[in-house]
């Protein structure tokens, strides 16, 4: 490890809700908070090489704005449901070349090997069902990949022969780096807003649904936490009233600065693999609303 670590962001993983967390990144650069870490998870970790390859903001949030789903993956059910049918090789349900296209053509590797801000992005080896930390240092597209490799949907990745895929399966908030390599300020961004504001009572079968998959969006989050007071900060009227005590909001360690930004509202299944520049435009002002809201006492402290 480089220089010592004192602000740290941790982008969660989310899919097409990523715009998000540039949204929250783009307040964060205008306020001058510039991290000396980014971990990533899925998504988050894309966004965190986007940033070490030295990426502008701008330059992001144009991709965001300019790249459809397809330029990102295709949708291959033929081929999945007949080896799914046959019990043949597996095959997943989408075709990820076009990420693969879109990585080396806008993402300098050599530059982001050079990085001033360490850059950890995450993946699971399939065969020790390990968790790994990839340090910028060592990270090529295929690590890109991996990290984003979503299991059934999207191709796993092969690194020094091993099979990786995303590592949101086991910790799609990826915190404990932050936290252990001693960062005293500590910004982590959700793409779900459960723990942090009030969820409907279910209904229906898909609110079902929707609620234990939003959990275990959350899920690894909340139990990497350490056993400490929680502290909830001041929400302005405008914005839906956060729960109590909420681990999602503030947390309280000793000789730290810990904040968490989160959606207030429910994004939906769809949200999920929705790459259209309509839900990019709108996540991307969700994410600067409410970086500029919940960090407020944060950025005044």
């Amino acid at each position: 490890m480089g220089k010592k670590i004192e602000r740290a962001l941790v982008l969660s993983g989310g899919g097409g809700r990523g715009a998000f967390e540039v949204g929250v990144m783009k307040y964060l650069d205008e306020k001058g908070w510039k991290p000396d870490l980014i971990c990533g998870t899925s998504v988050g970790a894309i966004n965190a090489a986007a940033i070490g390859s030295g990426m502008s903001i701008p330059e992001i949030i144009r991709i965001w704005k300019t790249y459809h789903r397809k330029q990102m993956y295709r949708f291959t059910p033929p081929a999945f449901l007949r080896t799914l049918l046959s019990r043949r090789k597996f095959a997943p349900l989408a075709d990820t070349r076009p990420l693969r296209r879109l990585i080396e053509e806008n993402f300098n590797i050599q530059r982001l090997r050079e990085s001033d801000i360490e850059i950890l992005v995450s993946a699971v080896n399939m065969r020790t069902s390990q968790l790994r930390y990839f340090t910028h240092r060592v990270i090529e597209t295929e690590h890109i990949m991996a990290a984003g490799a979503i299991p059934m949907i999207f191709p796993w990745q092969y690194i020094d022969g091993d099979p990786y895929w995303d590592a949101g399966i086991m910790a799609n908030t990826p915190i404990v780096p932050a936290i252990e390599l001693g960062a005293r300020e500590i910004i982590v961004v959700l793409l779900s807003p459960l723990g942090a504001f009030p969820a409907k009572h279910p209904k229906t079968h898909q609110d079902v649904a929707e609620l234990a998959f939003e959990q275990f969006l959350i899920g690894s989050y909340t139990v990497a936490l350490p056993n400490t007071c929680w502290k909830a900060q001041e929400n302005p009227a405008s914005y839906d009233t956060p729960l109590p005590d909420s681990p999602q909001l503030q947390l309280a360690m000793k000789g730290k600065k810990f904040a968490t930004v989160a959606p207030t509202r429910m994004l939906g299944f769809k949200s999920i693999l929705n790459f259209t520049p309509e839900q990019a435009d709108r996540l991307l002002e969700d994410g600067y609303n409410c970086a500029r809201m919940q960090l407020c006492n944060f950025m005044r402290s």
